[in-house]
């Protein structure tokens, strides 16, 4: 089931959402293995793309797949199921054109019957169709939810600001990003430039987070939010709730 110096590779895609929720794309490749041994295929590469939204075009494996595509190497996409391709009806069609325009077969683990003829075709636009509506439905929960949550006075959810860590489903000072902080603000009140409190941090070896030198811009970022840590403003859209507790300046 291979073509002369070309491949049978599959692509798996997971979001930051499923990542959170646990699912891993371990799964995607068990089942796309698992398809490919009962159809006979010998899957040589998986393209796997991991915290990366279907509804975004530019993706790192997902461009490396189509780059591949386009030089001759691979014969045939497997996918584990046709939303791991896109979300978006557009972005998935143009994507099956782009395939079939390089001559390039796919095939759809949970879709066994799948085979890019006329019917199936209709088909794999209606479950497109219906991947991108729960897309937009998974959306608003979501941001309802953390609506109700600002509204609640709780930290609404996503990246950790700094000066806090996260404790559960709420956050706590993290008391040493919390100097640093204080830091920044006391230094910002004698008229020093994000600039100069980045090399103030940097020549005492204080590091950001992730192990790396401040810069102005990250800085900048932290002084943009008196208002979240000065009294403990939270805001999510146009809705705003106050947590007390989670002022550092006071």
């Amino acid at each position: 089931m291979r073509e002369k110096n070309r491949k049978i590779v599959a692509y798996c895609r997971i979001s930051t959402l499923e990542q959170k929720k646990g699912y891993g794309i371990d799964i995607q490749i068990r089942d796309v293995t698992i398809y490919g041994e009962r159809h006979g295929f010998l899957v040589e590469r998986f393209y796997k793309d991991e915290g990366e939204s279907g509804a975004k075009e530019d993706r790192k494996e997902l461009r490396r797949l189509l780059k591949h595509c386009r030089t001759g190497g691979i014969s045939t996409v497997i996918l584990p199921s046709l939303d791991r391709l896109s979300r978006e009806v557009r972005i998935a069609e143009n994507l099956f054109y782009e395939f079939k325009k390089l001559g390039i077969k796919v095939l759809i683990a949970d879709m066994p019957q799948y085979n890019g003829e006329r019917k199936d075709i209709l088909i794999r636009q209606i479950l497109e169709a219906v991947a991108e509506e729960n897309r937009r439905d998974i959306i608003e929960r979501l941001w309802k939810g953390r609506q109700e949550r600002i509204r609640k006075g709780l930290f609404p959810g996503g990246n950790v600001p700094y000066g806090y860590i996260r404790t559960g489903g709420s956050l706590a000072i993290n008391f040493e990003e919390a100097e640093v902080v204080r830091r920044i603000y006391a230094s910002a009140e004698v008229w020093k430039s994000g600039r100069a409190i980045a090399n103030e941090l940097n020549s005492s070896g204080v590091l950001r987070r992730n192990g790396k030198r401040w810069t102005q811009r990250q800085v900048a970022k932290i002084l943009e939010r008196r208002k979240f840590y000065g009294e403990g403003v939270v805001r999510y859209g146009i809705v705003e709730g106050i947590s007390r507790r989670m002022a550092l300046l006071n």
